[in-house]
């Protein structure tokens, strides 16, 4: 059973040893490759911008080539997604996904390491007071953001408000405390749960009160809580989490997007404004915003996207896209 991350300055009056917290388990022989791992990584935060850079892009370039399960993955979305595209494109855009790819990889490590405020110093945020705004009208804030490749950044963008977040667990409980920990830092207003019912009815009671929810909502996890609704040029199935949510806690749905410029070294945070009319009063009408939001944050830059994610892993005709 999994816990969630409490920083010490959680807003709910929360306590940080009521969450995940170190195990002296995690110092078994088991582990010790993990630690070395986690060692080097320290390293790489040590080197120039320039280098890493290109260590990030060299990884890119391995996986693309030996990755034989990521790159079907990567080709059945993209084909699936814009049914138009050629084999040019479809490699082209391949290619700077798992370039993109390396730079997240090679990045990772910034967060667990870094200052807050040295990450803050590369994080560009943009038009953030719309969700001050909210906040000052007693209103909660649903910020929908897609799987993007700087996803964490984002994260680490709005760490100043009472945040909360869901995760996915690792199955290696040592690098899910780890990383766990480095997404609730001790000056943090935050709590990160992990994804299950349990948490989804501790959030709603957590949102009678204004705060933040940082909510990725374009996965595909089942079928009993999705309709499937278009998405670019095929369908999907699309979570009703948003419209529940927005509708039980009465909050504001922003949408927002993190991306990367590996050439400036800067990540790029941008909040849009509130979604109008939303949630209605029917879940087909809202699933179908919310993806065309996602499909306006994905274009941004389709690179950065993650499309490593078995986004289509239900089907209309319960077939299996990625069954090789």
């Amino acid at each position: 059973m999994y816990k969630p991350f409490i920083s010490k300055k959680n807003p709910f009056n929360e306590s940080s040893s009521d969450g995940e917290t170190f195990s002296y388990k995690y110092l078994l022989p088991i582990y010790w490759p993990t630690w070395i791992l986690l060692g080097l990584s320290f390293f790489v935060v040590l080197l120039p911008n320039s280098l890493r850079t290109f260590l990030g892009d060299l990884i890119g370039i391995i996986i693309y080539r030996y990755s034989k399960s990521k790159k079907s993955i990567v080709e059945i979305n993209l084909n699936l997604t814009f049914n138009n595209i050629d084999a040019k494109q479809l490699e082209k855009l391949s290619k700077s996904f798992f370039n993109n790819l390396g730079q997240m990889y090679i990045n990772l490590p910034l967060l667990w390491w870094k200052s807050n405020e040295y990450l803050q110093s590369i994080i560009t945020k943009k038009n953030t007071k719309l969700i001050d705004d909210v906040l000052k009208n007693n209103q909660s804030v649903i910020l929908l953001a897609p799987h993007s490749l700087s996803l964490d950044f984002g994260g680490r963008a709005l760490s100043a408000y009472n945040l909360l977040s869901m995760y996915k667990p690792f199955k290696n409980n040592l690098l899910n405390w780890f990383i766990g920990k480095s997404r609730s830092k001790n000056n943090d207003k935050v709590i990160v749960y992990p994804r299950d019912t349990k948490s989804i009815k501790t959030i709603i009671r957590k949102m009678r009160q204004p705060c933040v929810l940082y909510l990725l909502a374009d996965e595909d996890i089942s079928v009993d809580n999705s309709v499937f609704s278009n998405f670019f040029d095929t369908n999907k199935a699309s979570l009703k989490s948003v419209s529940k949510l927005a509708k039980i806690t009465n909050s504001k749905v922003l949408p927002c997007i993190c991306t990367y410029n590996k050439y400036l070294y800067n990540y790029t945070f941008e909040v849009f404004p509130a979604l109008n009319n939303f949630p209605s009063n029917n879940i087909e009408i809202d699933c179908q915003k919310v993806n065309s939001i996602l499909e306006e944050q994905i274009l941004v830059d389709k690179s950065q996207y993650m499309w490593t994610l078995r986004i289509y892993k239900h089907r209309p005709d319960g077939s299996d896209v990625y069954k090789i």
